[in-house]
């Protein structure tokens, strides 16, 4: 199957699309920030059985062929990785098996799995490719998903944006934002949305109290902020209670960020693998998307 992932790397998929590229160059910043080397992966998964009835000649269907192609293209990826982020450690490897399988078990020992939102394969209209989309559901640690677009390029603000909603796992989404800002010199600015559905449509029905609610949000997101900002207490932070569903809200202001943090349940956490918080901002943010477990 391979080598295993180096420990405490970050780890990227790669198959040469123009989203592995940008998740490349993004995870090599990140490596460097954190200070740990990048491993660049391709999982080779061959032979293809769609090419078998083809009556291609047999050396298309070289698998050596293949895997030297693969290997040509990722050395040539880290090689643009390590002078994109000077003082960049980084790994080659080709692997063969599925690529989902191969990734979550590497993502096992390593500090960060990031994906590029879609593959080769993918249609031009598909925003998050199957394979990234069964690992954001699956993986047991941290994903960081990076669109197809350049990122952190000249109007991009300096922020990461971390949705909390009051469950148990909001710690650990601000953690991972303060964190992240903290590596990168940005500041955080922590979302709580707090109405899933238009106060218009309670009208009539509910006595809601618009203000005591905002409170209410408020005072939440404040109490967990109070818990939680002093392990990064130099790390600028901004607190928002929104009164607006929590997909919307986070992917307002993902436009003017350069991470988007969530986790991958929130408090209303179904059986479902991915909350439907989480799917929304996987699929449509048009910054990276840090997906906390």
């Amino acid at each position: 199957m391979g080598s295993p992932a180096m420990t405490g790397a970050v780890v990227v998929a790669f198959d040469g699309s123009v989203a592995a590229r940008e998740a490349a160059y993004w995870a090599a910043e990140e490596a460097v920030a954190r200070g740990c080397p990048l491993q660049l992966v391709h999982v080779l998964h061959w032979p293809v059985r769609a090419l078998a009835g083809l009556g291609l000649p047999e050396a298309a269907l070289d698998g050596e062929r293949a895997r030297a192609a693969a290997t040509a293209a990722i050395e040539l990826a880290a090689e643009r990785c390590r002078q994109h982020a000077p003082g960049l450690e980084a790994r080659v490897e080709v692997l063969r098996g599925e690529a989902v399988e191969v990734l979550s078990r590497l993502a096992a020992d390593a500090e960060l799995l990031v994906l590029g939102a879609c593959g080769q394969t993918a249609a031009p209209s598909v925003l998050l490719g199957s394979s990234a989309a069964e690992l954001l559901r699956g993986t047991a640690g941290p994903v960081v998903v990076v669109r197809d677009t350049p990122v952190r390029r000249a109007g991009v603000a300096q922020q990461v944006v971390a949705g909390v909603d009051g469950s148990p796992a909001s710690a650990r989404v601000l953690r991972a934002a303060l964190a992240a800002a903290g590596r990168r010199g940005w500041e955080v600015t922590a979302v709580h949305a707090w109405s899933d559905l238009p106060l218009e449509a309670l009208t009539g029905r509910v006595d809601l109290d618009r203000a005591a609610a905002r409170e209410r949000a408020a005072a939440t997101l404040a109490a967990l902020v109070a818990d939680v900002h002093p392990e990064h207490p130099a790390v600028p932070l901004r607190q928002v209670a929104a009164a607006d569903h929590p997909a919307a809200a986070l992917l307002d202001r993902a436009a003017g960020a350069a991470l988007l943090a969530v986790g991958r349940h929130g408090r209303g956490a179904a059986p479902a693998p991915l909350g439907s918080v989480c799917h929304a901002v996987a699929h449509y943010a048009p910054c990276p998307v840090a997906v906390v477990t």
